[in-house]
């Protein structure tokens, strides 16, 4: 065989064994943020349970944004203007209580989609007697790890209650 005939012979086999290790290398990677989301949901949700409020506000980006399930109707836009409606969901929670946790959020139906680097966290709760509470968590990657840009919080009704939002 001649060296040319050689060279269209080895880049096509190169490729075919080659795809295989990307693949599985992207399979891992993504399993991989899988497990790191996780771990960051976990810890987002615990402050969240227990008040923590250093831990809850450093789980956003300074310009992440919320649209919060009833109260307000306007879109929050950076740092300031979650953190004053977030402080004050707080304290109606904590309701004079001093000692967590104060809820007890149980994630259900937890999905994790990734659109590249950009994690897409969608669940509901069931923490509110008559009502399915959705949220739509929207993550970032950054040096100090993950960190919420946008969180939609809705609430509907459950069909066994007929409730009003």
């Amino acid at each position: 065989m001649s060296k040319t005939c050689l060279s269209r012979v080895r880049w096509p086999l190169a490729v075919l064994l080659l795809v295989p290790q990307l693949l599985i290398s992207q399979v891992r990677s993504a399993e991989g943020a899988q497990v790191e989301i996780r771990g960051f949901l976990s810890e987002f949700i615990t402050a969240f349970d227990n008040l923590d409020w250093e831990k809850f506000r450093n789980a956003f980006g300074d310009d992440a944004t919320v649209f919060y399930p009833r109260d307000k109707a306007n879109r929050a836009t950076g740092r300031v203007e979650l953190e004053q409606h977030f402080k004050q969901v707080f304290e109606q929670i904590r309701a004079g209580r001093s000692q967590g946790p104060y809820m007890d959020l149980q994630p259900r139906e937890l999905r994790i989609q990734l659109l590249g680097e950009v994690p897409i966290v969608t669940f509901h709760l069931d923490d509110r007697p008559g009502f399915l509470n959705r949220r739509t968590l929207v993550l970032r990657k950054t040096t100090a790890g993950w960190k919420i840009i946008h969180l939609h919080a809705s609430e509907v009704a459950s069909a066994e209650t007929g409730a009003k939002p």
